[in-house]
């Protein structure tokens, strides 16, 4: 997209181009040697071999990698386009290297991987006097000890930019204000800047910005108030609000970011106006499909059980959320809100974790769509029984489906609980978990024993029990009193 290959529609209510255009190009066997997870999606692939052989025939003088050390020392810079350096840990990059590189006016991608930045300060600068021709430009690291320090203001100069990469580099507290003037901006990748402390204040200028990446910033408290103009974004991993800030962007921001696909509200502990709350009209983000709440906050407010489910029921759920993420939740209700759990009719994909309060699991069984539950750290809950089915214990009448589609399940941590028991005092034909195929217990110590009908199912393809001293003796090998029930299993760890 940074390059200008995909002809982005007019629409951009449509689904992600890049992956649309991926799909054309699989059905035209380009690709090859597919792998797909439990939804089918492909997260991996190869290129075809010819097609691979034939890309690089044509783009032989337009593509360049350099590694070093072991790399060329100069090259050919006059109809390079493409640019990717490899640096090792502990190597320095030759002079004679980025001599070469400033020379190439016409360079639309510069990609370095490095382990050693120390270069940065000095060489930056001159990059960005030269390089003006830019779409694209990485400057990450995974391992590195001597990493960017700052940005230089120059930065400006690199007016066509469409994709900044700083993943890993730690060392940055701040990036200069001058970033705001590159209009062209779509992507901007700051994962892992531990240290970054601010955004710039004249963010609300990259009108034409998808998708901002701040995971891992754990020093950034607060986004610019501008962040509510950024009307393009579809993804920001890490929103976050509250802490007091005068610059800090509120939650009500969000209500202009209509086409947002992918959100992780952050300090919602520090949140305290419901009203400030309903006004980010999540319950209208028609295509928000994967949504985080953490109720983090270093310096909580009083009274937070209370809150924090006012916050909760003011926050109304996105029609089409599919994925939905819910963190610290502090609540004493024990349960979500009836009315989120009516909604949720196409969710596929829950974690709940760390609800200190919570001592029963909410009547997830009447999630129509879910595939995929994980639970943890729930460390009030002692027994799980037929109100986790969303069915209650005198349903009368014709069968009923509990969990209908769910493949996936997942106990963690969960320190207290001794009974997992749904009964059998239900009227009536209770059908639950038809189609559960992976069931994990791990870190329930005392969990006495898990529901037989779970166990013996011909569906279940994967049993793991860690850290659970008593299901482990009651499912050893040959000897377990529950072993004749799970032999049937494929795959079986225990720990």
């Amino acid at each position: 997209m940074a390059q200008g290959y995909l002809n982005e529609k007019e629409n951009k209510e449509m689904q992600d181009i890049g992956e649309e255009y991926f799909n054309i190009l699989a059905s035209s066997s380009f690709f090859q040697e597919f792998k797909t997870d439990g939804d089918g999606k492909v997260y991996g692939c190869k290129m075809h071999d010819l097609v691979h052989d034939v890309a690089q025939f044509i783009c032989r003088n337009e593509c360049l990698t350099v590694k070093i050390p072991g790399g060329m020392s100069s090259f050919e810079q006059k109809k390079v386009l493409h640019l990717m350096l490899t640096v090792d840990v502990g190597t320095s990059v030759p002079i004679a290297i980025w001599n070469n590189v400033k020379r190439m006016r016409r360079l639309r991608s510069l990609l370095v991987e490095g382990g050693d930045y120390s270069w940065s300060s000095k060489v930056l600068p001159q990059l960005f006097d030269k390089l003006t021709c830019l779409r694209a430009l990485t400057l990450e690291t995974h391992c590195c000890f001597d990493f960017i320090q700052k940005i230089p203001k120059n930065i400006e100069k690199l007016i066509h930019l469409k994709y900044l990469n700083l993943c890993g580099q730690t060392e940055i507290e701040k990036l200069p204000e001058t970033l705001c003037e590159l209009y062209n901006l779509e992507c901007l990748n700051v994962s892992g800047c531990w240290n970054l402390r601010e955004l710039p204040r004249g963010i609300g200028k990259l009108r034409k910005l998808m998708y901002l990446y701040n995971e891992g910033t754990s020093c950034l408290r607060y986004l610019p108030v501008g962040i509510g103009e950024l009307i393009s974004l579809r993804e920001v991993t890490k929103f976050v609000v509250g802490g007091g800030y005068d610059r800090a962007c509120s939650l009500g921001s969000l209500k202009k970011l209509n086409l947002l696909r992918k959100c992780s509200i952050r300090g919602l502990g520090g949140v305290s106006d419901a009203g400030e709350v309903r006004r980010a009209e999540l319950e209208k983000q028609k295509y928000l499909v994967e949504l985080g709440l953490y109720f983090d906050q270093a310096g909580r407010r009083e009274n937070e059980e209370d809150e924090d489910e006012r916050l909760l029921e003011a926050l109304g759920p996105p029609p089409n959320l599919k994925k939905l993420e819910i963190y610290d939740y502090r609540g004493r209700r024990n349960v979500v809100p009836i009315n989120w759990i009516m909604s949720l009719t196409n969710l596929r994909d829950l974690s709940l974790s760390k609800w200190r309060n919570c001592e029963h699991l909410p009547p997830l069984g009447k999630l129509p769509s879910l595939e995929y539950l994980v639970i943890e750290l729930m460390n009030s809950v002692k027994r799980v029984g037929n109100e986790f089915l969303g069915v209650e214990s005198d349903t009368d009448g014709s069968s009923v489906i509990a969990f209908p589609k769910l493949k996936l399940l997942d106990f963690y941590i969960m320190k207290e609980l001794e009974e997992w028991d749904f009964g059998t005092a239900i009227k009536g034909e209770i059908i639950i978990m038809p189609r559960l195929s992976s069931l994990s217990i791990d870190g329930c110590p005392k969990l006495k024993a898990l529901p037989d009908h779970l166990l013996q199912k011909t569906t279940l393809q994967k049993l793991w029990i860690w850290g659970c001293p008593i299901l482990e003796e009651r499912c050893r090998k040959e000897t377990g009193e529950d072993w004749p029930l799970i032999r049937h299993i494929p795959k079986i760890s225990i720990y």
